[in-house]
């Protein structure tokens, strides 16, 4: 009969252990209450880790109530604020958070806040892994095309590190076969607000352009102009430098400007859009401007995977090679999958 009771009292003290380490807190707006841990929100989702499930629980923002955070988080705001501290709650206010611990006496609706990350958040968890491939074969003339893109992005509490390939194999009867490579690295910091500092390197192969490789070096500065947890609008500027070899040429160098605009919406039921422009007007070659875009449609699918639609295009309007296509661009559809 003791060992009896201390066992009891054993299980007894694990279960309330349990229950104190499970300390963040949940309200979704149809009356459910979850216990568990924040991981994180971004992108209109909440991420939450529970002891009785095997998978994170995701959440979409809009179905949160309320939330009670032990854990330490920093939040971002719609107003380009970064704050730390716990979170509490009052079922009296409804998607009404208080900053509490940090300092400050401050509310948010939750609308107001556009994304959370916690102190304690692992490396793993701050990677999004993305990949897809799409591959279409016509009869006429025996023309195939391969087409294979990825991206990964790891986001930490004030930076953002991400790199993407995207490469396009054509073949066809009687015609020499078309490729087309691009790769990318990006880093980014917040600076003050929601502005942020960015560095990163862009290569690009273009057998239509007569392009045997473009390096491209940037640096400059952006700014969030919209930045909510159903879509971003950023702009910047900056300066960079391009290092060409078409062929038959040396290579050479181009010293340019830089302007981008991009708009990410993600919030579209399970469709997200993204649209990205990058001007470089050349200091070294008076009127040459060269403009990269890349548009994308994306629909999600259950298990991670996604459809994917997104077209990529190239100006130059003073190729260095007389006769070269001024224009390149390339139409891509596929499956992927994405980890995150």
């Amino acid at each position: 009969m003791k060992i009896k009771n201390i066992l009891l009292a054993v299980l007894f003290l694990l279960t309330a252990l349990n229950l104190f380490a499970q300390k963040d807190t949940v309200y979704s707006s149809t009356g459910d209450m979850i216990v568990g841990e924040i991981k994180s929100m971004s992108r209109n989702v909440l991420t939450f880790d529970t002891d009785y499930a095997d998978s994170e629980f995701k959440i979409e923002w809009n179905n949160v109530k309320g939330l009670i955070a032990k854990t330490t988080v920093i939040i971002y705001t719609e107003e380009g604020g970064r704050y730390t501290g716990n979170l509490d709650f009052d079922n009296n206010n409804e998607r009404v958070v208080t900053l509490v611990n940090s300092g400050i006496d401050k509310s948010f609706n939750l609308d107001e806040i556009v994304q959370i990350s916690t102190l304690n958040k692992g490396f793993l968890s701050r990677i999004v892994i993305s990949i897809d491939a799409g591959y279409s074969l016509t009869k006429a003339n025996n023309l195939s095309q391969l087409s294979m893109s990825g991206k990964v992005n790891y986001t930490a509490d004030k930076w953002r590190l991400g790199g993407g390939f995207n490469n396009v194999f054509t073949t066809q009867d009687d015609v020499d076969p078309i490729t087309r490579n691009e790769a990318n690295i990006d880093f980014s910091r917040d600076i003050f607000g929601d502005a942020f500092a960015f560095v990163g390197v862009e290569f690009l192969e273009s057998s239509e352009q007569d392009l045997d490789l473009r390096t491209t070096s940037k640096i400059g500065v952006g700014y969030f102009l919209v930045r909510t947890n159903s879509m971003f609008l950023q702009a910047g500027a900056g300066l960079a430098n391009a290092n060409e070899k078409f062929v038959g040429q040396d290579s050479e160098n181009s010293f340019e400007g830089l302007g981008q605009v991009e708009f990410d919406a993600f919030d579209i039921g399970d469709f997200s859009f993204r649209a990205k422009v990058s001007a470089f007007p050349s200091f070294t070659t008076k009127g040459r401007i060269r403009i990269n875009s890349d548009v994308s449609l994306k629909y999600d699918l259950p298990l991670d995977f996604y459809i994917k639609a997104s077209i990529t295009h190239n100006y130059d309007n003073k190729p260095p090679i007389e006769g070269s296509d001024k224009i390149d661009y390339v139409f891509q559809t596929g499956i992927g999958w994405e980890w995150d």
